[in-house]
């Protein structure tokens, strides 16, 4: 088993090609998220990632005014902090996501839907574990794609996701798997359990949000780490800075926990 992972994702401001986007510089954007992902690596985080998520409506795929500004964001970001990074695009471009992270030297990204069908607002979101891997392939890259199985902001056809998480890794290609549920750490805890009982535990799995500061430790115990955005903010926008004292308590956490000897933690 890996070592635990406490992601921080950095919600970018509505980029210029976005209907909702407010006028700010990409120049400003990427400083900004700069300094979010110092804040996050002097606080313990394994890893960083950058998403697109306060563009509105948000498309299922991006064009190429949204690829060139994550690319400059991700650039600078790169720059600033040599901890793990991520990225994701979209709703669901996979292949954007890993031109992206190739480009910028980012070491993973994250699809929502790499197998199976979901639909959302949207509307019908299809894997793409075709284009990401055919991406991959064109530029060479090792790029990990961690997988979300029934991601939370869509819903899937199917309601398995044991089913789900088996065809993320062996159809799809993951690297990772992460599990969300709305209802909280616990019942995406119970669901770790049943996807390890089918596949085994050479995989690491993840929980992709609804971690806060009284359930971390639970994370902790039952997954292989735990991915956390509006838990880290300085306000109620998507977009709202990382709050440094939130990150810091966290980090924290982590650190407090490896205290009592989790082997993952010293991996």
């Amino acid at each position: 088993m890996s070592t635990f992972r406490l992601v921080g994702v950095i919600h970018l401001p509505p980029l210029p090609c976005a209907v909702n986007y407010r006028g700010d510089s990409v120049g400003a954007m990427a400083d900004a998220a700069a300094e979010d992902a110092r804040i996050l690596a002097a606080a313990g985080f394994t890893d960083v990632m950058i998403q697109d998520a306060s563009d509105e409506p948000q498309p299922v795929t991006v064009d190429s005014p949204a690829v060139a500004a994550l690319s400059a964001i991700g650039a600078v970001v790169r720059r600033a902090t040599d901890v793990s990074l991520g990225v994701v695009i979209g709703h669901n471009d996979g292949a954007a996501s890993v031109a992206v992270a190739h480009a910028i030297e980012a070491q993973f990204v994250r699809v929502k839907v790499l197998t199976g069908v979901s639909t959302g607002p949207t509307g019908w979101i299809e894997g793409c574990s075709m284009q990401v891997g055919m991406m991959k392939r064109l530029l060479g890259s090792s790029v990990e794609v961690w997988a979300d199985a029934h991601e939370a902001t869509s819903r899937a056809i199917t309601g398995d996701v044991r089913w789900a998480a088996a065809e993320a890794t062996s159809f799809g290609g993951a690297d990772k798997v992460i599990v969300t549920r709305d209802s909280g750490v616990a019942d995406a805890i119970d669901d770790i359990a049943s996807i390890r009982s089918a596949l085994g535990r050479d995989i690491d799995i993840l929980i992709g949000g609804r971690v806060n500061a009284l359930t971390l430790e639970a994370a902790m115990r039952g997954s292989d780490g735990a991915i956390l955005g509006s838990a880290l903010k300085d306000g109620d926008s998507y977009d709202a800075r990382i709050d440094p004292v939130a990150a810091r308590l966290f980090g924290d956490g982590l650190r407090n926990f490896a205290t009592v000897g989790d082997p993952r933690l010293f991996a």
